[in-house]
């Protein structure tokens, strides 16, 4: 029977029925096409499923859906099933220990779990803490083991030859390890694999390996200076450092697993090195002569061989490793093939001479702010296209020589001679993260012009070096002739602010900006209209330094993939369906206003996937009351959303000042507050004397009012002139002749902040 005839017959079995099918692993789009032609004229009611590793099949079937991994609850459950029956060991912390390390190795795939858990099946307790320590899924004969690795070969197998070479390129990194994107493409370009020497060629390799579920994407964690990137799952590490050894690709030193690889049945011509963790000494055994990449992380001295012994070396990373006493790289300029230079949180001292000898230096990364100074050759690195460095690593020698950089990363560019000017000279940038410690007014509007010239950019990033730097210059024009590329997907500025939001940011000028992070004097709606537009937009922070607020209603037509949304001075309303995606929200909000729901913008029904919320309440001229009755909203509101995390940050906060106006309004209403219904008079005249200590102190010195001036213009409504002691001081006697008690409010234990 030809598939043709198969397909007749199953449309024929399928007229007029309901059915709900699950086709499990599709492996190409071809596959798919046919399948789906035996469904067309389906039943309306009808349900048709289909898995796939590969996301271009899920996209031509329709929507959808990414299966996360199991939690830990749902882990341990499918774990305690398959080795006892569900019945969960936790008589001992040792069982429990164990289990969780098992689980984490898993990282939540259940197809992992139960290939462990078949290995444990018949196995004493105490005997899985050796198991653990033996665990490698390629270095067991079990036949489920043997029957996993055959089905992630079927996904190896399927790749074509040049993803195969950079997926097992990542056998080189430690387990479980986050590996940065830009990071492994350059070391890939460095090393050959991606043609043309093209980075944009490299990064779609990259997202071809994610879509076939070879790597895990992994999200930066911090939204303003991190990075994306991946992580590899220990089945598939396991199984490509298994191939890299039969193909001799790679050789592993990993000495906190006891796990080495050999680099196949030669060690004459190994091409690849990587050690990993502390202890033992460099293999002598292994001949560097033939290594075109060496990295060593994690570990101490004796771990790295003479840099003498390599001859052909292109790639070198030195991560997280420390040098004995006397140690240098001063043989470091007779690496003349160098392309790629990694001295990443290591505290060592770069040659004077390396802009000399490197010639073809390409990739400079010192991140970890360990290497206080970059030697001045480094301005001589001609070729040089990417150059990191974080804080703690200054530059003091002019860049403009650096015509070739792609990529740029630079701490306290104020030290550098002229870098506001210099960076006009670099056309080629395509990432560009400079941060300030402190700039001033003048080399703002200079930096402004330079990016002018800077046509290729995709990543804009100018912020303060988190030292509280002297930030925020002010600009008088909002960037309109700015012109970014159309491939704009990062624009952060957080030390500069400007007029406004500027004309070009729109889904027509840079439709793939994801991240947008803008100071503006003034905000208006239109703004937010237009950036509500922008369909790959999932971080925004827009902040107005306007005193006016403006309110913003969000809607359901705009913002759809928006993740973390940051605003301040602009009041927030979220309508029903709005913001779907929305996982952390910062807003600012008014202690003073009487209703919660104004306060209160992410009620249950609304945002359903809000994780992280941070309210920065407005206290000024709030009284202490209306500031715990604004918080008690806050909090009350976070106990109805599932899974929520509330942070209240008070701002203009003076909480004796707003107890002070609690007592003025009771008061001079002649009003009882019901804690104080009982007291005897005198408790009452003494709280009203502290109080009326407190505030002459305060109208003697208007700058203890507190920042932004906070309860002075209650004070001026509710005081009118300056006998208002007098008349405090007056007012138990006259109250009590009246009442029959004196009242007061505010007493200085009470409340909190």
């Amino acid at each position: 029977m030809d598939e043709w005839q198969l397909i007749n017959q199953l449309q024929t079995f399928l007229v007029g029925k309901r059915y709900f099918f699950v086709i499990d692993d599709i492996w190409d789009i071809r596959t798919w096409e046919m399948i789906k032609c035996a469904f067309m004229d389906s039943h309306p009611e009808s349900r048709l499923i289909i898995t796939t590793r590969l996301v271009d099949v899920g996209t031509k079937a329709g929507g959808i859906y990414n299966m996360e991994p199991l939690s830990s609850d749902n882990s341990e459950l499918l774990f305690y099933t398959r080795t006892c029956g569900g019945e969960g060991l936790t008589s001992s912390n040792q069982h429990v220990e164990v289990t969780n390390k098992i689980l984490k190795k898993c990282g939540g795939v259940p197809l992992a779990i139960i290939t462990i858990a078949s290995l444990l099946v018949g196995k004493q307790s105490e005997d899985w803490s050796k198991v653990y320590d033996a665990i490698g899924f390629g270095h067991e004969d079990s036949e489920v083991v043997q029957n996993t690795r055959k089905i992630l070969s079927f996904s190896y197998y399927d790749l074509p030859p040049y993803l195969k070479t950079c997926l097992l390129y990542l056998s080189m990194f430690p387990e479980d390890s986050f590996i940065e994107k830009n990071t492994l493409i350059w070391r890939w370009v460095s090393d050959g694999f991606v043609p043309y020497r093209s980075f944009q060629l490299g990064e779609s390799y990259f997202s071809k390996l994610v879509n076939r579920s070879m790597i895990r994407w992994i999200d930066r964690d911090d939204i303003l200076n991190g990075e994306s990137g991946c992580r590899v799952h220990d089945m598939v590490l396991d199984l490509i450092r298994t191939i890299s050894n039969e193909v001799n690709f790679v050789t592993v030193h990993d000495m906190e697993h006891h796990v080495t690889c050999p680099g196949g049945k030669s060690t004459n011509k190994v091409r690849r090195v990587a050690v990993h963790g502390k202890g033992g000494e460099h293999n002598s055994c292994i001949a560097m002569e033939h290594v075109r990449s060496f990295y060593v992380v994690k570990c101490s001295a004796n771990r790295m061989p003479l840099l003498l012994s390599f001859k052909v070396l292109r790639v070198l990373v030195i991560e997280d490793y420390v040098f004995s006493e006397g140690s240098s790289l001063e043989h470091l300029g007779k690496l003349v093939q160098l392309r790629y230079l990694g001295l990443v949180k290591t505290a060592v001292k770069i040659p004077e001479g390396i802009g000399h000898y490197l010639k073809f230096l390409e990739i400079l990364d010192v991140r970890g702010g360990l290497i206080s100074e970059l030697p001045p050759s480094v301005g001589e690195l001609m070729n040089l296209r990417c150059l990191w460095a974080d804080n703690g690593t200054v530059m003091k020698r002019e860049i403009g020589k650096l015509t070739c950089l792609e990529e740029l990363q630079l701490y306290s560019v104020e030290k550098c001679p002229n870098f506001v000017t210099e960076v006009a000279k670099l056309t080629k940038l395509t990432v560009l993260k400079i941060f300030f410690h402190k700039i001033e007014q003048s080399a703002g509007k200079a930096l402004m012009e330079s990016l002018r010239n800077l046509h290729k950019i995709h990543n804009l990033r100018i912020l303060d070096d988190g030292r509280e730097a002297m930030y925020s210059v002010v600009l008088n024009d909002s960037l309109e002739d700015l012109a970014p590329c159309t491939k704009l997907y990062d624009l952060i500025l957080t030390v500069i602010v400007i007029p406004r939001v500027p004309s070009w940011i729109n889904h027509l000028r840079v439709p793939l900006l994801s991240c947008l992070w803008l100071k503006v004097d003034t905000a208006e709606v239109r703004d937010v209209q237009t950036i509500g537009r922008l369909s790959s937009l999932l971080v925004l922070g827009l902040c107005s330094k306007d005193e006016k607020s403006i309110s913003y209603t969000f809607c359901s037509n705009e913002f759809h993939k928006l993740r973390l949304l940051y605003t301040r001075k602009i009041e927030i309303v979220v309508g029903e369906g709005a913001l779907p995606m929305l996982e952390c929200l910062g807003y600012s909000a008014s202690a003073g206003r009487k209703d919660a729901a104004s306060l209160v913008q992410w009620r249950r029904n609304i945002c359903p996937l809000l994780k992280y919320v941070t309210c920065y309440l407005d206290c000024t001229n709030s009284s202490y009351r209306e500031v715990r009755q604004a918080k008690q909203a806050l909090r009350q509101a976070s106990g109805t959303h599932p899974n929520l995390d509330l942070y209240i940050q008070k701002k203009n906060y003076d909480k004796e000042a707003g107890m002070l106006i609690d007592n003025l309004e009771w008061i001079l209403r002649g009003l009882d507050r019901p804690e104080d219904m009982g007291r005897p008079p005198a408790h009452q005249e003494g709280r009203i004397r502290r109080m009326n200590r407190s505030l002459e102190r305060r109208l003697r010195d208007p700058r203890s009012l507190g920042s932004g001036g906070t309860g002075n213009k209650k004070y001026k409504a509710l005081l009118p002139n300056s006998r208002v002691g007098y008349m405090i001081m007056q007012a138990p006697t006259r109250m009590q002749s009246d009442d029959g008690e004196a009242t007061c409010s505010g007493d200085e234990e009470e409340g909190g902040s």
